[in-house]
């Protein structure tokens, strides 16, 4: 599941466990982002499926057995993670996947954040990442009882291109988690008004939100609720709440960007600092200051042009790449053949604080 930060694929997910555990899933959850090893996943998956009590008690026992078969070195104290360090990480691995898969037809193993995890396996060796790429998609393949949601804000594809990996990943279902429709958008901050959950009374007209959704672009509830936060109005004489104007909404724009509430976007500069090779990062920032210029965006040839005026190297193909990478993350869509970024509030962030 692919969606940048800031749109509610974690929440989603826990949303999912909640709902499956009452239909009497075994569900294990484990946000793997600032892990740096498998020692430490499993580490910290061990810990969930002993948290999980009699459900998971069965699969337990079984798993301690399997080790039991495979290792000479006593278990102490009869727990997971105690034997940790003693059988081979993927024998471990296989040995409690393999456990959930026979004691339980309802499994999900839920992963958030995999791909920062496998960046930072490259960082320790591009055969770590490979190993466990692989090592991952024989689980999936061999023990089917056991389903996976894997989830990233940026794409494992645009990872495993790095190593050339994709073969690992032909097995897996891709689907991004779009932000709302506009229908679902109006009904959501009609909705923060109606139960008096914004900080200024206020009620849009159809004109009124259709120029700040046109102004917004990715409707995600959390840029939504920053929006409809800052939109600051006075009840009219009749007692009811007062429609703002384009200019009201404009100013509350401006203020959501003002250097108070600049750590609302501040995740956005982090993940491709983070996420990708510094050369690769540099030619991200010189594609998006072409983007940003224009509201409906720029044609791939001028966008090219203009990064090779910095980075000659960067070819067609390896700036396909990069958009694709770009739009996969939220940053930016092609619309009628040019790219724009994707929410208007983002843009009006990076001609404020980033481009030159």
């Amino acid at each position: 599941m692919l969606a940048p930060r800031r749109v509610g694929k974690t929440w989603l997910m826990h949303e999912v466990e909640r709902q499956l555990k009452q239909q009497g899933w075994l569900t294990i959850f484990s946000d793997v982002e600032g892990m740096a090893s498998e020692d430490e996943f499993l580490r910290d998956l061990c810990k969930k499926i002993e948290d999980a009590g009699s459900l998971a008690e069965r699969a337990r026992s079984q798993i301690l057995h399997r080790l039991k078969q495979i290792t000479t070195a006593s278990i102490e104290g009869g727990n997971l993670i105690g034997a940790i360090g003693r059988v081979d990480v993927k024998q471990f691995s296989e040995a409690l996947v393999a456990s959930l898969h026979e004691q339980n037809a309802k499994v999900l193993i839920l992963i958030d954040e995999i791909s920062l995890f496998v960046s930072a396996l490259i960082s320790k060796g591009p055969e770590a990442a490979q190993a466990f790429l692989y090592h991952l998609r024989k689980l999936r393949q061999s023990y089917p009882n056991v389903r996976w949601l894997l989830t990233g804000s940026i794409g494992l594809d645009v990872v495993a291109r790095r190593l050339g990996l994709g073969g690992a990943l032909i097995d897996l279902e891709i689907f991004p988690l779009e932000p709302f429709s506009a229908q679902e958008a109006r009904a959501f901050i009609d909705a923060l008004c109606a139960d008096r959950k914004v900080r200024w009374r206020f009620a849009l007209d159809d004109a009124g939100f259709d120029y700040l959704a046109a102004e917004l672009g990715w409707l995600s509830p959390y840029y939504l609720e920053l929006i409809a936060n800052r939109i600051r109005l006075s009840p009219n004489d009749g007692g009811a709440a007062a429609v703002p104007t384009n200019a009201e909404i404009d100013r509350a724009f401006d203020e959501l960007l003002g250097h108070a509430y600049r750590n609302n976007f501040v995740a956005w500069e982090e993940h491709l600092n983070k996420n990708f090779p510094k050369p690769d990062t540099e030619v991200l920032y010189a594609i998006l200051g072409c983007c940003c210029g224009d509201r409906s965006g720029e044609i791939a040839s001028t966008i090219l042009a203009k990064v090779n005026q910095k980075h000659p190297v960067v070819s067609h193909r390896d700036l396909m790449n990069l958009m694709t990478a770009l739009a996969n993350d939220g940053f930016v869509i092609e619309v009628d053949g040019r790219w724009r970024f994707r929410s208007g509030l983002l843009r009006r962030y990076w001609i404020k604080y980033i481009c030159p």
